[in-house]
């Protein structure tokens, strides 16, 4: 009896070992297929940009006062980049003044016909013109003309006070957009 029991044996290793060996030739022919699958050239994705029309510059917890950001906000708001660039520049220059229509007690006038107050916010200035340049900067990257720019929303807001300057932090967000040409119907 022990002869035809470790004959028995053997012959079920020897099943064994036969249809390990059938399993591993099917997988091999499934690989080959899938590597000749993978090799047929597959056609290319193209990836769309989304078609934008404005970029954005933002500035946050800025140095400057934020009732004075407001009123050169305003100054530049709806004027073409370049515009918006020569009213700051005048500004810093100390040659042509931002005139304040709300903050304005004890303001004095400026010379001009009609100008009213009004004066040189110089610190001001820089940090909106460095916003503003960042805003084109951004337009680049995106593609668009900087030449057909102009200055679509400038919003200045006060920023949470900090114990140094007693709240004289301010965000700034500048955005440029292209122009477009109005259709009548």
């Amino acid at each position: 009896m022990g002869k035809k029991k470790l004959e028995s044996i053997q012959q079920k290793k020897k099943e064994k070992l036969d249809r390990k060996a059938k399993e591993k030739k099917e997988e091999e022919v499934v690989e080959e297929k899938s590597k000749e699958e993978k090799e047929k050239p597959k056609k290319k994705v193209e990836i769309k940009k989304p078609k934008v029309s404005e970029a954005k510059g933002r500035g946050e917890y800025l140095p400057i006062s934020s009732k004075i950001s407001v009123e050169v906000c305003r100054a530049i708001r709806g004027k073409n980049v370049e515009k918006a660039k020569n009213i700051l520049k005048g500004a810093i220059e100390k040659k042509k003044p931002i005139r304040y229509f709300r903050y304005k007690k004890d303001t004095p006038h400026r010379k001009g016909k009609g100008f009213g107050a009004g004066r040189f916010p110089v610190k001001v200035s820089k940090y909106i013109l460095g916003v503003l340049e960042n805003a084109i900067a951004n337009a680049k990257y995106l593609e668009l003309d900087p030449d057909e720019l102009y200055v679509k929303r400038s919003i200045s807001n006060r920023a949470v006070s900090k114990e140094s300057q007693r709240g004289r932090y301010t965000n700034l967000e500048i955005v440029v957009a292209k122009k477009t040409k109005k259709v009548k119907k």
